[in-house]
């Protein structure tokens, strides 16, 4: 069983024991913590491709994509993918980048990315993508 279908097993259980309140952000933070305990355990192995659903949503305006795509290149964290639109005025975002040659862990992007976010008053939200895709089959 790869380590993303565990995690998925693991979380439908505690899901049945987790208060019907627990919101998406609870769900997605186990899995995470799952995904980064079976991660722990495995054994070194060549360095794997670690893609990461960066998302930004917000009114637009000039500089969005600029403003985090520096931040990624700062980080040297390859952009794999881009997509993003504008509807009545709205921005959205979705970026995968790679984070297997980055200067910094998922934990450290997010943390730019949501400061940088809350300067040019967006929303952004970080996960990685065989998370992403293992909370949505929950």
């Amino acid at each position: 069983m790869d380590r993303a279908a565990l995690a998925i097993s693991v979380t439908q259980i505690l899901l049945r024991h987790l208060p019907q309140s627990a919101g998406e952000e609870t769900v997605a933070a186990v899995v995470a913590d799952l995904v980064s305990l079976l991660e722990a355990g495995e054994a070194s192995g060549p360095e794997q491709r670690r893609l990461v659903v960066v998302t930004v949503i917000g009114k637009n305006h000039s500089g969005i994509v600029h403003a985090f795509s520096e931040v990624l290149a700062e980080s040297q964290v390859d952009i794999v993918d881009i997509n993003q639109s504008i509807v009545h005025g709205n921005f959205a975002m979705m970026v995968i980048v790679d984070l297997s040659g980055a200067r910094c862990d998922l934990q450290g992007l997010k943390a730019a990315l949501k400061k940088r976010g809350e300067e040019v008053g967006v929303q952004v939200y970080c996960q990685y993508e065989d998370l992403m895709r293992a909370v949505n089959r929950i």
